[in-house]
């Protein structure tokens, strides 16, 4: 007879968004359409605690125009939430974001 793996998982995949977050300065001052583009970057997370993730724009069509995205990101940087790790642009490849913590000291 074979051994039963133990599943390590709850249900569903989920997108934790912490409620300090959710009740910053930083957060409430958020378009909808950054705060949706956030949850997108934070889907791409596979691990927990990784930092990293790649989401190209026309990833995020399906969601919101390219402009819209790019004025997201943009708000995303100012406000703290994500910054570029490396930038495609011109070079033909794609943006990586880091997800980071400097929305704590906004006010």
């Amino acid at each position: 007879m074979s051994k039963r793996k133990k599943q390590n998982h709850i249900g569903e995949p989920f997108v934790p968004v912490l409620k300090p977050m959710v009740n910053s300065p930083a957060f409430k001052k958020l378009t909808n359409a950054a705060r949706v583009a956030y949850l997108l970057l934070k889907c791409q997370c596979k691990e927990a605690g990784q930092r990293e993730v790649i989401f190209p724009y026309g990833h995020a069509e399906p969601y919101m125009t390219r402009h819209t995205y790019s004025k997201a990101i943009r708000q995303l940087v100012e406000f703290g939430f994500i910054e570029k790790s490396d930038r495609g642009g011109l070079f033909r490849r794609t943006n990586v974001y880091r997800l980071i913590e400097k929305w704590r000291a906004f006010k």
